[in-house]
Formats: structure tokens, C-alpha cells, sequence
């Protein structure tokens, strides 16, 4: 049975490189190919080569990667801010409005710029929709 081991408050099989390892915390992701991804960040700050395995690192790497870690938000308090924005979109305030058309949410202007974003421009008001021709009275006697 593989041993486990405790990176970020998450057990992680010593089996795994430690590249896919810390995928296993909520927060990084597995997105290796970009430089600028959670897990090449710490990576590159502890000087640890992601091809290695978790059962090959000593305490003293461990503890570097513990302390990497705890700089940026993961797990709990990811969860938390997911959970307040799930909150405002189902009690359809503004703010949840606005999070789910995936518009700025802080009073960011939005009119010039904002208009690249994956999602396009969305309009605030409603759609107007089409009316048909009215439809003639009918004849009387």
C-alpha cells in the first residue's frame, strides 16, 4: 500500500510526481504547459524538478513547498469565496447578476473596455423580443 503524504493539509500518494501530486489540492491545477500556472509557480520559487516523485522528497523540500503554498489561497478559502458567489446568484442580487452574465462585479467600467472577454458583450436590460403582426378583429354581423 503506497504511503501518503501531507502537503498543504492534503494527503498525496508517494507514488505521484510532483508535478500532478500537488494537483491534488483544491486551487492547483494539473495546467502544466503554461509558466505562469499555480504549480510551476511554486515549483520554480522551491527549485524542485516536477518529474520527481513525492516519495523521493526529503523534510526539507517538503516544508519549502508547505510554505510556497500557504502564500496563495487554496482548499478552504476557495471553497468559502465559490460558496458567497453561488450564494448571491441564488438570491439573485446585483452582484450575483452581474457574476453570472460574467461582468465586473465592482463598479468596473465595462462600456469601452471588458469587451474581449470570452463570454463577448452581454446586455444588462432584457432581450426585446419580436411581436408578430396584431391579429384583426373579427368581423361583426
Amino acid at each position: 500500500m503506497a504511503r501518503m503524504i501531507l502537503i498543504g493539509n492534503v494527503n498525496i500518494p508517494e507514488n505521484k510526481n510532483v508535478g500532478i501530486g500537488l494537483s491534488y489540492i483544491y486551487g492547483i491545477g494539473k495546467k502544466f504547459c503554461r509558466p505562469k500556472s499555480l504549480g510551476q509557480q511554486i515549483l520554480q520559487k522551491t527549485k524542485i524538478n516536477p518529474l520527481t516523485k513525492i516519495g523521493s522528497l526529503n523534510d526539507e523540500q517538503i516544508n519549502l513547498i508547505n510554505q510556497a503554498i500557504e502564500k496563495f489561497s487554496i482548499e478552504e478559502e476557495l471553497k468559502k469565496k465559490k460558496k458567497s458567489i453561488e450564494e448571491k446568484i441564488r438570491i439573485n442580487c446585483w452582484q450575483g447578476k452581474l457574476h453570472s452574465m460574467h461582468k465586473k462585479v465592482r463598479g468596473q467600467s465595462s462600456r469601452r473596455n471588458n469587451r474581449t472577454r470570452p463570454y463577448g458583450i452581454v446586455s444588462m436590460t432584457k432581450a426585446r423580443v419580436a411581436v408578430a403582426g396584431k391579429k384583426k378583429a373579427p368581423k361583426q354581423g
